[in-house]
């Protein structure tokens, strides 16, 4: 356990090296912001700091620099969400447009962020939680109709049924209403296990069981099929990755490489947006450590509009960031949304 002090000292050398990122030694501490210690409190403590972890010693200088857990705790203890008005005004503006789409005011305050911040901004389409909210039926001629999925987010899943006889035809209408008795608002992710549970009041309603549940059940709700595969696939948009040649952490061409590529993998969005979810945090940090790789982070917050169409936004920055600032920004957006979208 920490005393106040040593949290204390903690804090101003990761103030101190996020603002510089120069090692940090008792001298600098003490002329800036504890001239009332001597010198060597100051050494004791940061000795103390650097046994537990708190702190690393750089191998060029006698200073020190934070470690992943000095990182840590000051993101937990030290970290205010801050934001300063001249960027309020700006993104104020892009969410007065109600004319622009929800995607163009996402992009457009993505791009402003990248623009100030100098980090990557990833956009990640959590489609995986759309819901059926209508199944329709259309028949076209005596021998053809389409079953049309309605998905929450307005779009719409087709599929062309053939159509033997009429009593082919009311089973199929049956289908239909049964769907919509039972399947209204499940999310797409669930409508396997929800249909298992239906199938038995399908039975008892149908006369032709085997054909409904092969050319209607097991077609149009096909999770495998290309089209489900689209509509529950998280997709995502990244914004300003070029910035990181500009940060002295990324100097090293194959660690710039490494970070580079582990923008393109999928994985790494899906454990984010996991951890997120068990999380339960709409804005949270999470430490590229837990994913090997110690000098990143990840700031994500999620913006969630109607209950469904829902958008993460994950800023990848190095460790040594200002962190009152990205949480201000990220979670400035997030209520600029719910306030403009819950009106």
């Amino acid at each position: 356990m920490l005393t106040e002090r040593q949290k204390l000292i903690l804090k101003y050398i990761v103030q101190e090296y996020i603002a510089t990122a120069n090692p940090v030694g008792s001298k600098t501490i003490i002329e800036k912001y504890m001239p009332d210690i001597s010198a060597a409190t100051v050494r004791n403590e940061m000795a103390v700091l650097e046994h537990h972890n708190f702190l690393e010693k750089n191998h060029t200088s006698s200073g020190r620099v934070p470690s992943s857990e000095g990182y840590k705790l000051y993101e937990r203890e030290f970290s205010t969400p801050a934001i300063d008005d001249n960027l309020k005004m700006r993104l104020k503006k892009v969410f007065s447009n109600r004319s622009n789409s929800i995607d163009t005011i996402i992009d457009e305050s993505c791009r402003i962020i990248q623009e100030v911040t100098r980090l990557p901004l990833v956009t990640i389409d959590k489609s995986a939680n759309l819901s059926l909210k209508r199944v329709d039926l259309v028949q076209i001629n005596e021998s053809n109709a389409i079953i049309m999925l309605i998905l929450s987010n307005g779009d719409i899943i087709k599929n062309l049924i053939k159509i033997e006889n009429a009593s082919i035809l009311k089973d199929i209408s049956i289908c239909v209403r049964i769907f919509n008795d039972r399947l209204v608002d499940c999310p797409l992710k669930e409508l396997d296990t929800r249909l298992e549970l239906i199938k038995t009041i399908i039975r008892d309603k149908v006369q032709s069981y085997e054909f409904v549940m092969q050319e209607v059940v097991e077609r149009i709700f096909n999770s495998k099929s290309d089209k489900f595969k689209q509509e529950s696939k998280i997709t995502k948009n990244i914004i300003g990755s070029s910035s990181l040649l500009a940060l002295p952490e990324f100097n090293d061409h194959k660690k710039l490489e490494e970070v580079l590529l582990l923008l393109e993998n999928s994985t790494i969005w899906e454990q984010i947006a996991l951890k997120q979810e068990q999380n339960g945090h709409t804005t949270s940090i999470t430490f590229g450590d837990e994913f090997g790789h110690n000098d990143l982070l990840f700031a994500s917050t999620d913006i969630v509009i109607n209950n469904d169409n829902q958008t993460q936004l994950v800023m990848v920055s190095p460790t040594r960031v200002d962190y009152s600032r990205i949480k201000g920004l990220l979670e400035f957006i997030r209520d600029e949304f719910e306030k403009s979208w819950k009106k």
